[in-house]
Formats: C-alpha cells, sequence, structure tokens
C-alpha cells in the first residue's frame, strides 16, 4: 500500500511539473497547445510557449488531416463518424488558437481555415450510415440486434434531433430489445387462501426493478410477449393453534420499615462520638404475587419462486422462500404490594389479554413479508434475465 501512495504521488508529481514543451516532445500536441494557450494568455511574450505553439499546432491538425484521408481510402461506410470528430477536433483546436491576441496568431503563422462544409457532409453521412445500418439491424426481429439498433440510432439522435423518424424507431428498438418478465401466484397448498390474498402480492412493485431493458409485470398486457414467468409457487400455508400459557411466581423486595434504638448489654440506648442516639434500621420484606398471560400465534407461508425461460419452456432457477408472522402479546395481572415488583413487571401490569387475530388475518400479515421477500430475491436474481 505505501509503495502505491508513493507512485501515485510520484505520478501526480511529473505530472504536475509536466511543461508545454515536455508534451510536445511526447507527441502530445494538444496537451502541448492547451497549455501554451493558456500561458500565452496571461504573458503573450513568452518566447518559449510561442515556439511549442508553433511546432504543436500544425502537428496536431496533421495528424486529424492524415487520419482523415486514411478513413476516405477504406472504402467503409462506418467511417464517417470517425471522419466527422475529426474535422471536430480541427476545428475546436482553431478556436482554442484563435482566442490568442492577434500578434500572437501573426507569430504562429495562424491562418483560419473554415471546416463547416467537411464537417456537414461527414455529420450527414454518418446520420445516414448509423440510420441506415440501424433498420438493417431492426429487421433482424432479435433482442440484441434491436439493442445494437438503439444506441445506433441514439447516435443519430445526437447528430440530428429530428432526423427521419428517429424518434419512432427508438420506440421500435426499445421495444424490440427489452426483456419482459410476468409475475404469477399458484396456490398448490389445497387451501382457500383469504380473499384478496392474490390480489394483494400482486401490488409487489416491480415497476422500481425495470431497468434499460428489462420489464416486470404483474398483470399481462396482451400487446406484450414475455420472455420470462416468475411462478411464486405457494406450497404450505400454516397457522399455528392459539396458544397462551400462564405461569405465576412471587417478587419480593427489602424497606426500611422504620427503626429501632441499639442497646447496650444493660438495655441502655447506645451513643455514637457525637453524643446522638444510634439508630438501627428496621428491615421489612415486601411481596407481590405476579400471574403472567403469555399469548401466541404464528402464521408461515412457504413454496418456491420458479423462473421460466418461455422461449426454451425450460425452469431456469428455483429459489425457496418462507414467510413467518407472529402474533404475541404479553400483560400480567399483580396482588400484593406494587412496591416489591422489578421495573420490567410494572410494565406488563398495563396490558391487557388481547382477541386473537383470526387465520385469514394472520394469513394476510404474512402475505405482506412474503411479498418483500419476493421482490428481494427477484433483485438478486435480475442480472440472470436482462
Amino acid at each position: 500500500m505505501k509503495k502505491l501512495i508513493i507512485l501515485l504521488l510520484s505520478a501526480l508529481l511529473i505530472a504536475g511539473c509536466a511543461s508545454s514543451k515536455k508534451y510536445l516532445e511526447r507527441a502530445q500536441y494538444d496537451a502541448a497547445i492547451n497549455m501554451a494557450v493558456k500561458k500565452l494568455r496571461k504573458n503573450p511574450s513568452n518566447i518559449k510557449e510561442l515556439d511549442v505553439l508553433k511546432q504543436a499546432f500544425p502537428k496536431a491538425n496533421q495528424v486529424d488531416k492524415d487520419r482523415i484521408d486514411f478513413l476516405k481510402t477504406s472504402g467503409d461506410d462506418n467511417v464517417w463518424d470517425q471522419i466527422f470528430n475529426r474535422y471536430a477536433n480541427l476545428k475546436d483546436r482553431q478556436q482554442l488558437v484563435k482566442t490568442l491576441p492577434d500578434n500572437v496568431l501573426n507569430s504562429i503563422g495562424f491562418i483560419e481555415k473554415n471546416y463547416d462544409r467537411e464537417l456537414l457532409d461527414a455529420k450527414k453521412k454518418a446520420a445516414e450510415y448509423f440510420y441506415t445500418h440501424a433498420i438493417d439491424l431492426l429487421k433482424r426481429k432479435d433482442r440484441n440486434s434491436a439493442r445494437d439498433a438503439f444506441y445506433e440510432l441514439k447516435r443519430v439522435k445526437q447528430l440530428y434531433s429530428d432526423y427521419k423518424d428517429v424518434d419512432a424507431r427508438l420506440q421500435e428498438a426499445q421495444f424490440l430489445g427489452t426483456n419482459n418478465v410476468l409475475f404469477k401466484m399458484l396456490n398448490n397448498t389445497k387451501m382457500i387462501i383469504p380473499q384478496g390474498f392474490e390480489e394483494e402480492l400482486l401490488k409487489i412493485s416491480l415497476k422500481e426493478l425495470n431497468g434499460q431493458w428489462l420489464n416486470y409485470d404483474t398483470k399481462s398486457n396482451s400487446a406484450l410477449y414475455y420472455d420470462y414467468t416468475i411462478y411464486l409457487n405457494l406450497n404450505n400455508i400454516f397457522v399455528s393453534p392459539e396458544q397462551v400459557n400462564e405461569e405465576s411466581h412471587t417478587e419480593e423486595r427489602e424497606i426500611e420499615d422504620g427503626f429501632k434504638y441499639k442497646l447496650d448489654s444493660k438495655g441502655n440506648v447506645m451513643r455514637d462520638t457525637a453524643g446522638n442516639d444510634i439508630k438501627i434500621p428496621v428491615i421489612k420484606i415486601i411481596t407481590c404475587k405476579v400471574i403472567q398471560v403469555h399469548q401466541m400465534k404464528r402464521a408461515m407461508i412457504s413454496g418456491t419462486l420458479d423462473y421460466f425461460d418461455n422461449r426454451t419452456k425450460q425452469l431456469i432457477k428455483t429459489d425457496p422462500i418462507s414467510a413467518e408472522w407472529v402474533f404475541e402479546n404479553h400483560s400480567a395481572n399483580a396482588f400484593g404490594d406494587l412496591n416489591a415488583l422489578k421495573p420490567e413487571t410494572k410494565k406488563l401490569l398495563g396490558n391487557k389479554p388481547l382477541p386473537f387475530p383470526s387465520n385469514p388475518d394472520m394469513i394476510m400479515q404474512a402475505n405482506q413479508i412474503l411479498k418483500q421477500m419476493s421482490k428481494d430475491i427477484i433483485w438478486c436474481n435480475k442480472g440472470m434475465i436482462q
């Protein structure tokens, strides 16, 4: 770790010490130009920076021009975006240098050139290529090609915001490139589930799990083909009997209950060194009987989340799932001196026995937990179906 820190600091120091001349020597022409321009704005008479700029500017331009010539002679249709970027480099670099005073521009022999026609021509041909290629990809009607088409069309949109029907084609590419997933529930418990159970479960909020190429639905949309179906198979629903446990115990505490005088062997009251009567506290034990009532009832739902690939008709993954909700209540009654009770016991005195929830209510409470657990598992498996 220490070596890494030293290397990073060294790199920062080297970068901080780099000069325009060093950049020029390393053929980092744009870095040399940027630094020279920055210094010449402050001091237009800087001979060293003038010399660097005079050398770096034409060399950087020539690199772009050579690349443009090579790309144009390649015969490939997909080179126009690169050509456009190279012409953009030439124009942006020229605009940067133009910000310098006229005497500096005269010193380096600056002659302004108009690249607009070349830029517009390359831009037009790049957009035409991306659009045509995207249309060809969309004709394949497969997901990966549609996604490639989407990114080609996004590049068209960057070049021309209103190019032909690019917006409609983007929607088409998005539609064809998206994996649609349907979430469904299957009751295999051989039990009648509470009314509204499935409806409540399917309120699970999956839209926030949607991604660029992933769409979840809990209700089938006839306009969509679902690539995957996630089945929440309910295999078991269990509700325990109502449990009421009563226990009693006695709590006690020692308290002072007055005092008595300390007597000597002759029955006289003894005194301390200050002449005061010596008093002995009288300790009394107080007690209180406590009857505690513990109520408990459990509901458990278990099953699996099964992922089906609808294209291959195969089960591709199964995850076990189990949700439990517990109703629990503790109350107490006390008989005797309440001052003998512990603080935690006193808190229970304010509680009363409660009516047990019905079995359907217990199951619906467990359903809420099941819903969140399902969402968590689906989130973890997103990468498998994107």
